[in-house]
């Protein structure tokens, strides 16, 4: 069953897509129309939808702007329009707007409409999953570094603008050599995805646990009301992964490095909020690993564990 919201305020328009789709029996289409864009984006917040047909001439939105509309309400369903005005330089810029395909009303068949329909949805699932390998580690499924560093940009705008606190963390694994040298890469693969996903039990699921290559990871905690609260997350991660890992009979124990800085209180662009993290790691490091360590803006002091 392919779930389609049409939207069509025209009745005859919308009474023959209905017509083309029921006619082409190779694929069964549910259909739920909206007659205005307002209630089309009421149907696209309730329910989910395999594809969406659009008509640019709503009785409240007209254009190109209503694919626009469309994409930033629901980036992630496909959209075909379905215009009166048989166009290739409107078509095209359609398709640069967001939409899959472009269809002349009154002008194709029951196979042709099925066949956009179905190559849109496929096309989409394409594009998300090329954009998921762009920004996802492929290992652990943790995003990745373009897209971390994309969401801390974000973060510290939201800061600002909320007047809110930031926890930035740099963690790196203690003795992760060490267990590659003994049992094979592929143990250490399974080990860091065990890592992956201790790490993101430790944090809320509006925090982003990123993994910025080998055995260094990162997490962003927003909207912290204290210090103290940073600290306590970085405590229960150092418990967490000093827990051995059993792992293929085997068990495991490592540790880990982290360093820390709070942003505004350490306000500088992300590339020093990094190095900050990155220098405050390494102190963590000289202390013997399963540590943390704060960067204050007159130094960096250490938090072991706390009181």
């Amino acid at each position: 069953m392919i779930k389609v919201l049409l939207v069509e305020d025209n009745d005859i328009d919308a009474d023959l897509t209905q017509d083309l789709l029921s006619e082409w029996s190779m694929e069964e289409f549910q259909i739920t129309r909206a007659k205005t864009l307002a209630e089309g984006f009421a149907f696209l917040s309730h329910d989910r939808f395999d594809a969406v047909l659009l008509d640019l001439s709503l009785p409240d939105a007209f254009g190109l702007p209503t694919v626009r509309q469309v994409h930033a309400m629901n980036p992630t369903v496909p959209v075909v329009v379905l215009s009166g005005v048989a166009d290739q330089s409107l078509a095209l810029q359609a398709v640069q707007q967001g939409a899959q395909d472009y269809l002349v009303k009154g002008q194709g068949h029951p196979e042709l409409l099925a066949r956009s329909i179905r190559y849109a949805i496929e096309r989409k699932r394409a594009e998300e999953h090329l954009t998921y390998l762009a920004q996802y580690d492929h290992l652990t499924g943790l995003v990745n570094r373009s897209l971390f560093r994309d969401r801390l940009i974000q973060a510290m705008a939201r800061s600002k603008r909320m007047n809110q606190q930031i926890g930035l963390m740099l963690l790196d694994l203690d003795r992760f050599k060490a267990v590659n040298d003994t049992f094979g890469h592929d143990m250490g693969d399974e080990l860091l995805k065990s890592v992956a996903e201790r790490l993101k039990a430790c944090v809320r699921e509006v925090d982003t646990v990123a993994r910025m290559g080998g055995d260094e990871f990162t997490i962003i905690l927003e909207g912290v009301s204290s210090e103290q609260n940073i600290l306590v997350v970085a405590k229960r991660i150092t418990e967490s992964i000093a827990t051995p890992f059993e792992l293929k009979g085997h068990q495991i124990s490592i540790g880990i490095s982290i360093g820390i800085t709070i942003y505004p209180h350490d306000d500088h662009p992300v590339d020093e909020l990094l190095k900050h993290a990155d220098v405050a790691m390494y102190r963590a490091k000289q202390q013997g690993g399963s540590a943390f360590h704060l960067h204050e803006i007159s130094g960096t002091h250490s938090a072991e564990l706390l009181p």
